[in-house]
């Protein structure tokens, strides 16, 4: 019996793509050196292999697909026929089909959360991840400068590819990075 393990393949494209973006990103500043200029090289490394990836890879291609799905749903509820919006609201009185019942969930509870938990849980959510984000950048950057200072040629190259292996076994390991058979 073939389990999915067996029948998953590493998307080498991906597993490429994802590690020489991170390499790209990491290196910059061994190349460029006014730092309005990093940024901008960055944005675009960052851009460009976002790019690629959406163009050449499954994953990518199945995102394009999924925003080409969503898009036509849209032009469809904007079709002939369809209720006129007004500031983002449907002005339909005659529509109770999206009404949502209060007694839907067990032994009478709302089985909706509240909009002002869930919206401090996703902000809290974004806070963690950009001030995790800025720690690891801020670290990776500042490991290139120490090597610099110890004379090693090409040290912020050489922490992207650390990172970019990093980067490339992370994404070799994701099960939803997968060639599907």
């Amino acid at each position: 019996m073939e389990t999915p393990a067996d029948s998953r393949r590493i998307d080498a494209r991906s597993v490429a793509i994802t590690g020489l973006t991170t390499l790209a990103w990491y290196a910059v500043p061994d190349v460029v050196g006014p730092r309005w200029a990093r940024a901008l090289t960055k944005a675009g490394v960052l851009a460009g292999g976002v790019a690629l990836g959406m163009a050449v890879t499954q994953e990518g291609r199945s995102a394009l697909d999924g925003v080409r799905e969503v898009r036509d749903e849209l032009r469809d509820l904007e079709g002939p026929g369809a209720a006129p919006v007004v500031d983002g609201a449907v002005e339909d009185a005659e529509r109770d089909d999206n009404v949502l019942v209060g007694d839907g969930g067990l032994d009478g509870a709302d089985p909706l959360p509240d909009p002002a938990v869930v919206g401090v849980a996703v902000g809290a959510a974004v806070v963690v991840a950009a001030v995790v984000a800025v720690a690891a950048e801020k670290w990776a950057y500042r490991r290139g400068e120490r090597w610099r200072e110890r004379g090693l040629a090409l040290p912020h190259t050489r922490v992207g590819l650390l990172l970019g292996a990093a980067a490339a076994a992370a994404t070799a390991l994701d099960p939803a990075a997968a060639v599907r058979p």
